[in-house]
């Protein structure tokens, strides 16, 4: 794994969360993985969990490459965005392993390339592909998120 970054890894490991299948038991922010999830950012079980993923996801990276987690445990979207501004980690465009906030209230991982306005994501706590009232919240790989309601933080 020499010469990738946290955020690469962290971007590959979500990635295979996706893939793993991950979602909650029932909507209730709570299921095996999940609550894996939430015990490692505050072991508070039950709340929302895009941005303990995420933390999650830079954890595991930072302990496969046996260097520091830069993802601070800011657990809110707000908040993680507000650290941003003030630490001075905004980018415009985004790239592969960049953290976002969208609409101030849920965060995710980028995992590619922007092109017209969106890029892919992976992100937890979320559901893609059906209704509300269809939906089942998990980790999802989704291809074109929106780059207008959203704000980068780049962390290397």
């Amino acid at each position: 794994m020499a010469g990738r970054s946290v955020a690469e890894v962290a971007v590959e490991i979500a990635l295979d969360e996706a893939k793993r299948g991950v979602f909650e038991t029932a909507n209730n922010n709570r299921g095996p993985r999940i609550d894996e999830y939430q015990t490692l950012a505050n072991k508070t079980l039950g709340e929302k969990w895009c941005a303990k993923f995420v933390f999650w996801c830079f954890e595991q990276a930072a302990l496969r490459l046996s260097v520091k987690n830069p993802l601070p445990r800011i657990l809110g979207a707000g908040e993680l965005e507000s650290w941003a501004i003030s630490q001075k980690k905004i980018v415009a465009i985004p790239a592969l392993g960049d953290v976002f906030v969208k609409e101030h209230r849920h965060v995710g991982l980028v995992s590619g390339s922007m092109t017209g306005g969106t890029f892919p994501s992976v992100e937890g706590n979320t559901w893609a592909g059906t209704t509300f009232e269809k939906r089942r919240e998990g980790v999802y790989a989704l291809k074109n998120t929106k780059v207008v309601k959203c704000i980068f933080l780049r962390l290397a």
